[in-house]
């Protein structure tokens, strides 16, 4: 009777040890799909979906508006992507831009999202209105592609160029100063 007992303890462990193995190659191969494989919106998803998962560092931003600003840079070794988070506060507006970049080094952009919004008159008066303009530009494969707010893409070449131009210049001007590990 012992040694059936003890057959099934040891067939029990084995069963476990497999099975434990097993669950690890699906856990790293998710892992690898989630990090590797993300393009576009399914970054913005992701992104919000693990962002409790990134460590944070915030700069000030002083100098680059009348109320000030500040940058977060979410990062997580685990993820192959970096989140640069602008905030910039003025009178009559306020400008948040992300920027999704790859982790390698080098600064490659995934997405970008340029969120605007325009009050009617200062802040500090009573009953202003707000409006705001949502843009994303997406850098998927070799093309560079612009969206409104409703993910439609905006075809204007012109309107492209421009808006890639704009943004690529803000991260440039606004982190020169800023000593930011990647």
């Amino acid at each position: 009777m012992n040694k059936i007992l003890v057959v099934f303890l040891i067939l029990g462990f084995y069963s476990c040890g497999e099975k434990q193995k097993a669950e690890k190659k699906t856990e790293s191969l998710e892992i690898e799909k989630t990090v590797f494989k993300l393009k576009g919106f399914e970054l913005l998803k992701d992104f919000e979906k693990n962002k409790a998962e990134f460590g944070t560092d915030t700069f000030e931003l002083f100098g680059h508006s009348s109320e000030g600003g500040e940058l977060k840079v979410f990062h997580n070794k685990i993820f192959d992507y970096v989140v640069y988070d602008f905030w910039l506060y003025g009178e009559t507006g306020k400008l948040n831009y992300t920027y999704w970049a790859e982790k390698n080094g080098k600064l490659n952009f995934k997405l970008i999202k340029k969120l605007e919004y325009n009050y009617n008159k200062p802040f500090y008066e009573n009953g202003y209105k707000t409006d705001s303009i949502i843009r994303y530009l997406s850098y998927s494969n070799s093309k560079v592609k612009l969206y409104d707010l409703n993910k439609t893409e905006i075809k204007e070449s012109e309107k492209v160029q421009k808006t890639k131009l704009e943004l690529e210049s803000f991260f440039k001007d606004l982190t020169k100063e800023i000593e930011i590990i990647k």
